[in-house]
């Protein structure tokens, strides 16, 4: 496959030479990277994954050093924090000959409920169950909560924030909802290393459609609770379509 020749033997090697390639499609290949991010949202000890050829590693390193991101807040300040993300990017050509690699997304990667890595994300929520026939009837929404959680990993003092005034329908979801809420268990939210009492916003939703509802703007709601557990940091620098 050439997306896994790209990542073994580096850029220049594995493109360069390769006429088929500018008839195909542009190749996709994902380019992982952890990096510690400081208060002032500048990355370093940036880690591109070890399974990257030498080349890439340092092309990811030189790149993601001169982005910037929004950070978390705790008790409203900008906090440090640890990213582990995915550079979605395509090869394509260029005019002196060869191949570059433009950058298409940069997004935190998903993970399986049921994969290995799952127990080490955060947080680690069981999927509620759909009331039948709310399914049936297409009813869908999304719901938010609030709540601590305790030495346990157990979420207590449990909130809806939103809807704060559910119908019927949303009543029965916002029971499945606290059932996979009680089912889930959670670590400590960590601030600087060390584990903080903080709130988790945690939006639940429910939908039969391929492209499910928005949730609802919070801003307003987590600028009036400086309690919040601090939000993942946000890549501030706009990457999609620049070359790495």
């Amino acid at each position: 496959m050439r997306t896994r020749c790209i990542v073994s033997m580096g850029l220049a090697a594995a493109l360069c030479g390769a006429p088929a390639l500018a008839q195909s499609p542009a190749p996709v290949i994902t380019l992982g990277f952890k990096a510690d991010v400081q208060a002032d949202g500048v990355p370093t000890n940036i880690q591109p994954d070890a399974a990257l050829s030498p080349p890439l590693q340092a092309m990811v390193r030189k790149r993601v050093a001169e982005w910037r991101y929004r950070m978390g807040t705790w008790q409203g300040k900008p906090v440090a924090a640890t990213v582990s993300q995915q550079i979605t990017a395509e090869a394509v050509p260029v005019n002196a000959g060869g191949f570059a690699l433009r950058i298409r997304s940069v997004a935190y990667p998903s993970v399986r409920a049921d994969s290995a890595d799952a127990a080490e994300k955060k947080p680690r929520m069981v999927a509620p169950v759909y009331p039948a026939a709310l399914a049936q009837r297409g009813v869908q929404g999304v719901l938010v909560y609030a709540y601590a959680v305790d030495a346990a990993g157990k979420a207590v003092d449990v909130e809806l924030v939103h809807p704060q005034q559910p119908d019927r329908d949303f009543k029965l979801l916002d029971v499945a909802s606290r059932d996979a809420i009680a089912k889930s268990r959670m670590p400590p939210t960590k601030v600087g290393g060390e584990p903080v009492p903080c709130r988790v916003l945690t939006p639940i939703t429910f939908s039969t459609e391929r492209e499910p509802p928005k949730g609802p703007d919070l801003s307003t709601y987590r600028a009036g609770h400086p309690e919040l557990c601090p939000l993942p940091p946000e890549l501030l620098t706009d990457v999609a379509g620049t070359m790495l």
